[in-house]
């Protein structure tokens, strides 16, 4: 296994980075370490609160696991006094991107982890039905037979701004279900796949539910229970503390300002961007989920969290020991401390989720042929090329043709200067011209050779689209089921005991 870190990577956020590398620089945002001790000790003090609505929560949950066609195993474990390990993500379309998977497995071992160090804990998946961004989870990337990435689509488009758990899937996810099966390559594991996804993605059913169907199928062996907070159970749970949020509104909002302002004093940038006008606050209206503003407010409608309240509400309902995120999560939960610190609650310890590339045989095989790293993908695909070709072909003579050109410009520098000084910016140009002219000749026969080599353009695509698709990390594109149509769900087994709890790198697992 390979580790890289975040520093390395493209996209992560200054404030991501130092929670990972150096808590210490950000405890003024964040009052918990991530430690397995600080978690157990922050649960221990979470189960001296109490839960006076452990067995409503329990009750609702097991149906939700009956629904899905799991197990409540765990949630029994909940019932018996466990706290929980919570992570929560959009219900993509097949579980959209890896991410989804890579916090299912975090939360699991991080559950067993806990347990092991004397708290019973349990990992819940928080499916995010509350969210209204349908074109975020009508997607999946997978790369087929020849390895070329394809976008496999549905239609989740509505009038409304509805949440996404009140959305249901038209007849068209069937046919992305197949279209899916068709694309990827033919193999033993086919016919499991198929069953999943025919099984959990139906017409008629909500993302969510179809969502938590799969999840269920790829991790309720192991434990995980899935959570919808649409749940009208678990929204009563909730209300008392919306209803709080609405009642102390501008001390909260200017909580948040205030939180805000000391983030960018302090050489970060603001993560979710606050306003005078903010509530963090949604509400219901029809089957609309609208913005409230300060002068909307009221406790009358059913409401719902934003991105900074929706902890609040999540560690009401659960007795939540930790919170696994994400790097854009982790950031921004900065901000939403105040507004725990506010209504009176104990920070949670935020964990960061795992943080990997899947590094099949097929793609590792041509790095190590043509000489290249991991990271050598983040610098794009025509530095690849010349990589390549130059680890098989030795384009070293090009560097000799601009060093001899570059001295041999450089040796008429005395002559000129004895007899016109003004004549060595020229001298300048013509050097700077004719190393440009050569640079230009090295990049054309960078090209012609990669055309020529057609094996070699091919692995070079292969390396793209599977590491860094669409120059975004593979977690935040690429579907799981590009990978169980190759080596079947038990490389969920292989990639869960490859992995490490220890978070600050990203890691590279061969598969």
């Amino acid at each position: 296994m390979t580790r890289m870190s975040f520093r390395d990577l493209p996209g992560m956020s200054a404030l991501f980075i130092d929670y990972v590398s150096d808590w210490s620089k950000v405890r003024q945002f964040y009052r918990h370490p991530y430690t397995i001790d600080s978690i157990v000790n922050f649960g221990r003090r979470r189960l001296e609160r109490g839960l006076p609505h452990r067995e409503v929560l329990c009750r609702a949950l097991a149906d939700q696991q009956r629904t899905y066609g799991g197990s409540t195993a765990s949630v029994d474990k909940l019932a018996a006094g466990a706290v929980a390990i919570v992570t929560g993500q959009q219900p993509g379309l097949f579980t959209g991107p890896l991410y989804s998977i890579l916090k299912a497995i975090t939360v699991i071992k991080l559950a067993r982890a806990v347990t092991d160090a004397g708290l019973p804990a349990v990992p819940v998946f928080w499916a995010a039905a509350e969210d209204h961004d349908h074109e975020e989870i009508q997607w999946a990337a997978v790369l087929d037979k020849e390895s070329a990435l394809r976008k496999l689509r549905v239609d989740l488009s509505n009038d409304d701004t509805a949440p996404v758990g009140r959305l249901q899937f038209r007849e068209d996810v069937a046919a992305a279900a197949a279209e899916c099966l068709r694309t990827l390559p033919q193999s033993e594991f086919q016919a499991d796949l198929k069953d999943i996804l025919e099984n959990s993605y139906r017409p008629g059913l909500s993302p969510v539910e179809a969502f938590s169907r799969m999840m269920v199928r790829l991790f309720g062996d192991w434990g995980l229970i899935l959570a919808d907070p649409l749940d009208p159970a678990l929204k009563a749970v909730a209300q008392p503390v919306l209803a709080e949020v609405v009642r102390r509104n501008g001390e909260i909002r200017n909580a948040v300002l205030a939180r805000s302002r000391a983030i960018s004093e302090a050489g970060y940038h603001e993560q979710v961007k606050v306003d005078s006008g903010f509530t963090g606050l949604f509400a219901y209206r029809g089957k609309s989920r609208l913005p409230m503003r300060p002068d909307d407010l009221t406790a009358d409608v059913p409401l719902s969290p934003n991105v900074l309240v929706r902890p609040v509400i999540q560690d009401t309902i659960f007795p939540t020991a930790a919170f696994v995120t994400g790097p854009a999560e982790t950031a921004y939960l900065a901000q939403a401390g105040a507004v725990y610190e506010t209504l009176g609650m104990d920070v949670t310890p935020f964990f960061p989720r795992i943080s990997a590339t899947l590094l099949e045989h097929r793609v590792a095989r041509p790095l190590k042929k043509y000489e290249l790293q991991f990271g050598d993908v983040f610098h794009g695909r025509e530095f690849l090329k010349r990589r390549a070709v130059e680890s098989v072909q030795g384009v070293d003579g090009f560097a000799k043709v601009k060093k001899q050109v570059s001295e041999s410009i450089e040796s008429l520098r005395s002559t000129l200067n004895a007899v016109d000084p003004t004549l060595l910016g020229a001298l300048d140009t013509a050097r700077q011209k004719m190393v440009y002219q050569v640079e230009t000749l090295e990049t054309k026969f960078v090209n012609a050779e990669a055309r020529r080599n057609e094996v070699l353009e091919k692995q070079l695509e292969l390396v793209c689209n599977s590491l860094f698709p669409e120059k975004k990390l593979q977690e935040r594109m690429l579907n799981v089921t590009s990978f169980i149509a190759r080596y079947g769900r038990g490389f969920l087994d292989r990639l869960e005991q490859a992995v490490s709890l220890e978070t600050t790198k990203h890691q590279v697992i061969e598969i």
